[in-house]
């Protein structure tokens, strides 16, 4: 019975996948379709999408980005000369407890 069961979900699973590919298809078909008669009819997607005049038209004036300022920095970074741990009892628990396991 199980079997049985098995076929059924592979033939669905191989119907839906025909399906996917045959649908994807037939809505690029309608795209292209849709496309040729915008492109006809003056809608093109190279074009922008809104309705709107050029700048100059508009007095709408471009001003140039200004300059960003550089300021000079430190190549070389400078490592503190003391380099003690700080003093945290539990840390150094956990450190001897380490050393001890790798000596033995």
């Amino acid at each position: 019975m199980s079997r049985i069961i098995q076929v059924l979900q592979n033939s669905l699973i191989r119907i839906a996948a025909f399906l996917s590919v045959a649908l994807k298809s037939v809505g690029n078909l309608f795209k292209g379709i849709s496309a040729f008669f915008g492109n006809i009819f003056g809608f093109s997607e190279s074009e922008s999408q809104y309705y709107l005049e050029k700048d100059e038209s508009q007095g709408v004036k471009r001003s140039e980005p200004k300059p960003m300022l550089t300021t000079e920095q430190k190549t070389s970074f400078e490592t503190p000369a003391n380099r003690r741990r700080t003093n945290n009892k539990q840390m150094d628990y956990y450190l001897k407890m380490a050393q001890e396991i790798k000596k033995g």
